[in-house]
């Protein structure tokens, strides 16, 4: 009966079984310290890389609503008639179209003008050695 009411007494220090599981322990927290940093600074990357896809995507609404508004000015009468004299020069029957030039600009007419008149002098040039 005495045997069984004695305690055991360990022998002074810390036993290898503990010091490998406070080591496992440390090991597994400081694991999941790191993880947890890194997600963070993940997730802080991934919010402005959101926040500047949201901006790209306000803007591209707005060109968009811009482009839905030139397309329905694009049908309309006037826009076609605006494009028509100013781009292709046409004109309404019986007007007359005056050009105003700045100063040392030269105007598409004239350069087609001159190339013709270079040419019509070529081919004046050989139709001289012909004869």
């Amino acid at each position: 009966m005495l045997a069984r009411n004695r305690k055991k007494i360990k022998k002074g220090g810390v036993s290898f079984k503990k010091i490998l599981l406070i080591l496992l322990i440390v090991i597994v927290f400081s694991f999941l310290f790191f993880s947890c940093f890194n997600l963070f600074f993940k997730i802080s990357d991934l919010n402005k890389e959101l926040k500047t896809i949201q901006s790209e995507n306000e803007e591209l609404l707005k060109q968009r609503e811009s482009l839905k508004f030139s397309l329905g000015e694009a049908y309309s009468e006037s826009y076609l008639e605006k494009v028509a004299r100013e781009d292709l020069n046409f004109k309404k029957p019986g007007e007359t179209i005056f050009v105003i030039k700045k100063e040392g600009e030269v105007l598409e007419e004239d350069k087609e003008e001159k190339t013709e008149t270079l040419v019509e002098k070529i081919q004046a040039f050989l139709k001289s050695f012909n004869k």
